[in-house]
């Protein structure tokens, strides 16, 4: 699992996104989603924390791929990234066209790229699309690519639900930083909402 998530991730320096939303009130997602930007902008304009950072990857139980529609990338439904995410309406699709528009031209986050799993599979050659199709196996390897980021954020209990996921992604990074203060790590965990 290791080498497939290391063939995945991003190969330059990266910013992981964790949003759970199946449990967050629907009517306050927009509201942490422009909360999750102003995180973001505040990060990635800082030139020392951010140095070299080109990539955002969203982790999430969002049910589709994080890039925009076109004429030619039809959006389908990725494998169900939770098992118990039943309530998914339009104020989830809003919540995250806030977060897509700020990495839009002359958006806050202009000149960042917003990727996930679903996107970075497209290129590569030789995918087991059985493995990847997977719920478990793609939480595992969005586990391990979280893990790994240079930055990682992830949602307060208002804006985000908890989760296992989260908590060892946070253990995982404490201790790598707690090592190593030379590490490639940049924090531990920033928090939206």
């Amino acid at each position: 699992m290791h080498d497939l998530a290391e063939r995945y991730a991003p190969k330059d320096p990266y910013l992981v996104i964790h949003w759970r939303m199946e449990t967050v009130d629907p009517e306050i997602l927009e509201e942490c989603a422009h909360a999750l930007v102003d995180v973001l902008t505040s990060i990635l304009h800082d030139h020392t924390l951010a140095e070299n950072v080109t990539t955002v990857w969203f982790a999430s139980d969002y049910p589709y791929p994080i890039a925009r529609r076109t004429a030619t990338n039809r959006r389908l439904a990725v494998a169900a990234k939770s098992g118990t995410f039943r309530d998914f309406e339009i104020r989830h699709e809003e919540a995250v066209d806030v977060l897509r528009s700020a990495f839009d031209q002359q958006g806050e986050l202009d000149g960042w790229k917003l990727t996930d799993f679903a996107e970075s599979i497209e290129d590569v050659r030789n995918v087991d699309h059985d493995l990847l199709a997977d719920p478990g196996v793609l939480g595992i390897l969005d586990k391990l690519v979280s893990i790994e980021a240079n930055l990682f954020v992830g949602g307060s209990s208002r804006c985000a639900r908890k989760s296992s996921f989260t908590k060892q992604v946070i253990d995982g990074r404490q201790s790598e930083w707690n090592k190593s203060r030379q590490s490639r790590l940049r924090n531990v965990v920033d928090i939206f909402g």
